[in-house]
């Protein structure tokens, strides 16, 4: 019974970790359109658009955060494998343990800063005094979300190690 409601939560956070890479690839591409655009138009016609360069900045926060969790899950963050080669697998073992656990406090931290910073500026009614004038909790809100993620991945790694179902070593699905 609970192995099949932890397959259905790991389900559940592939899925949502597709949907969230599948609108940072949307905004990269939007991005990247409108980047070509607004350089075009700067210097073709000496008409720029004001708000390419903020939502650029907005958008990199946005795909970092809506994809960390997928890339956790897909073996491509990085990581120095250098020394892997020379350790015994309970070395191993407790490296996949050490930085599963690393990785779950530090998205922990995310999650509870960003949503409290989150939070804070959703209150207060801030916003960015710049051309758009976007809420400040707009730009933020995607921290806790991709932080959340992140911690679950990190967590499944973590048990998965512990439970001696996943090995830590120089291949980077591991």
């Amino acid at each position: 019974m609970i192995q099949r409601g932890a397959e259905g939560v790991l389900r559940w956070l592939a899925a949502c970790e597709n949907a969230l890479v599948a609108l940072g690839t949307a905004i990269f591409a939007f991005i990247t359109l409108a980047i070509c655009a607004e350089v075009l138009l700067r210097y073709g016609f000496d008409s720029p658009i004001a708000w390419v360069d903020e939502i650029s900045e907005y958008a990199l926060l946005w795909i970092t955060f809506l994809g960390t969790s997928w890339v956790l899950r897909s073996g491509g963050h990085v990581r120095v494998d250098l020394l892997l080669q020379f350790l015994s697998p309970a070395a191993l073992r407790i490296c996949g343990l050490i930085s599963s656990a690393s990785g779950m406090l530090t998205s922990l931290v995310l999650v509870v800063f960003g949503a409290s910073v989150t939070l804070t500026a959703m209150e207060r009614g801030s916003f960015k005094p710049t051309t758009i004038e976007v809420p400040t909790w707009m730009v933020l809100v995607v921290i806790p979300v991709g932080g959340m993620l992140l911690f679950l991945r990190f967590v499944q790694l973590f048990l998965e190690y512990h439970r001696r179902t996943r090995e830590f070593g120089a291949d980077p699905n591991h």
